[in-house]
């Protein structure tokens, strides 16, 4: 998607999460950090942190957070949701982050997948392998082959609020295992006026098996893969998978 388009989708972004309890992400991820992560009150850095929702979270738990994004106004109102005070908002592109060290990175809610560039990706699995404390954790979600698949296909996806409405147009690529939408938002404005924005949105497909291989090249270890908002073995209906990678 055109950088631009995220700051006009950012006031409304987290509600056109079309898939999953996106109230119960925070609290998983908190729970995969405080359990495989093995420090009290650990430094954590959210990549791709869109509106702040876990960040801001994991800040009220008492740890040290970094968000980063690439978009202004989708850090705007992540920093807004910050009642701590106690959050750093860095505007950056993830994919060649030179941050600080830290105990725990996590990318969640469809991130990875929007880096359709494998060498990118591959780059950003280092840099963080490289940042990441002896004994730290990386934490993940990738949207799986049946969400691209079946979920979203060749399909066709309208949301409808008081203050706007969002057209989607999507295609998905089976063979290129890439993703490709057309959106159309319309804003209400002053005087019942609806002024229209248009953008493209293109992900790609990273199979498990891939994303443990660049995890293994970057020199991290896989201590877990669970299958959506769960502790189980991944199944095929699920729309996403989690992975927790040690150093």
């Amino acid at each position: 998607m055109d950088d631009s388009f995220y700051d006009i989708l950012a006031s409304h972004y987290d509600d056109l999460q079309l898939t999953g309890d996106t109230s119960a992400w925070a609290p998983y991820i908190c729970g995969l950090i405080t359990d495989f992560c093995k420090k009290d009150a650990p430094s954590v850095t959210d990549l791709g942190c869109g509106t702040g929702v876990i960040t801001n979270y994991l800040a009220s738990k008492g740890m040290t957070v970094t968000g980063v994004d690439l978009s202004p106004d989708m850090l705007s109102v992540a920093s807004s949701g910050d009642e701590t005070g106690t959050v750093s908002w860095i505007c950056a592109d993830i994919t060649e982050y030179e941050g600080p060290v830290c105990d725990c990175f996590i990318s969640t809610m469809d991130t990875i997948g929007h880096i359709t560039d494998v060498k990118a990706l591959s780059k950003m699995f280092a840099s963080v392998s490289g940042l990441l404390e002896e004994g730290g954790v990386f934490i993940l979600d990738t949207t799986t082959k049946h969400h691209f698949e079946e979920t979203l296909g060749n399909n066709v996806f309208y949301e409808d609020y008081d203050d706007f409405t969002l057209l989607w147009v999507n295609h998905y690529d089976k063979d290129e295992k890439i993703n490709h939408a057309e959106l159309t938002l319309f804003e209400l404005c002053e005087d019942d006026l609806y002024e229209r924005y248009d953008g493209e949105l293109t992900a790609r497909f990273h199979s498990r098996e891939e994303i443990e291989q660049m995890a293994a090249n970057a020199g991290l270890k896989v201590l877990a893969v669970y299958g959506e908002l769960n502790r189980e073995e991944p199944e095929d209906t699920d729309e996403r998978i989690f992975f927790v990678f040690g150093k």
